[in-house]
């Protein structure tokens, strides 16, 4: 999952009651997931981001640093500008000067996807507050009270990274691209990253909100509130990059 969304899975579904009770067995493993998480730092995350692009295996190993380094400050930059441009850090605010269309949405699971938040061109967007509501539902039941944050206003913070992304084609998450083959001299084949985009989005967040945690975090907790199994696995992807 990147922040916005996760595949559901294609296994029998548990029900409302069992999913509680599993989670509820396993607080004590979450609790320690959470504070292990929590240490990590952005590039730590960005490691992990990078191991989820559909290139992931193409990126020389040579250049995986400078593209998390360049990708973090691309984000924090782009808060910056818009922390001394609007001289606030609430990013419902910051949509309304950017005129953005927020929408606040139950839910939307109809699909083979679960969203979380969602930008659509022009400038629409989604988040989806009970799919959110769910997430620190769970949290509050296990008693991990780690987050002051508002997770809505971290995915919303996300997504107009996203917003201005689109709108700027010369940010480095649009131009950064790798070889992926070529025709000797003659012609080299090139293709830009999803991965700059995710680290950057979430280093925007990080900046545009002050948080003493990388919001990548949400991944897991977002993915817990539907699938325990599921975010344990992650976890384990996440932690071996630490």
């Amino acid at each position: 999952m990147i922040l916005k969304q996760f595949e559901k899975a294609k296994t029998t579904v548990l029900t409302k009651e069992n999913k509680h009770a599993k989670i509820l067995a396993n607080d004590v493993t979450i609790k320690a997931q959470l504070k292990n998480l929590l240490k990590l730092d952005q590039k730590t995350f960005a490691r992990y981001l990078i191991s989820r692009d559909p290139i992931a295996g193409k990126i020389p190993t040579s250049e995986i640093n400078e593209i998390i380094e360049s990708s973090i400050k691309c984000g924090t930059d782009e808060a910056t500008k818009l922390l001394n441009k609007y001289k606030t850090q609430s990013p419902t605010e910051i949509s309304k000067e950017l005129n953005l269309n927020l929408k606040l949405e139950d839910e939307q699971d109809t699909m083979d996807f679960i969203y979380f938040g969602l930008f659509e061109s022009p400038r629409d967007i989604t988040i989806y507050t009970s799919n959110i509501k769910k997430a620190t539902n769970i949290l509050e039941e296990i008693k991990a009270n780690y987050f002051k944050s508002n997770f809505i206003d971290i995915v919303l913070a996300h997504e107009i990274f996203h917003y201005i992304e689109h709108h700027d084609r010369n940010l480095y998450s649009n131009t950064r691209q790798i070889n992926l083959w070529s025709l000797g001299k003659l012609y080299t084949h090139k293709s830009t990253l999803i991965c700059t985009g995710e680290i950057a989005g979430m280093s925007f967040a990080k900046t545009l909100l002050s948080l003493d945690f990388d919001p990548t975090i949400l991944d897991y907790i977002f993915l817990l509130a539907f699938d325990y199994d599921k975010a344990d696995k992650l976890y384990k992807q996440i932690i071996k990059y630490s």
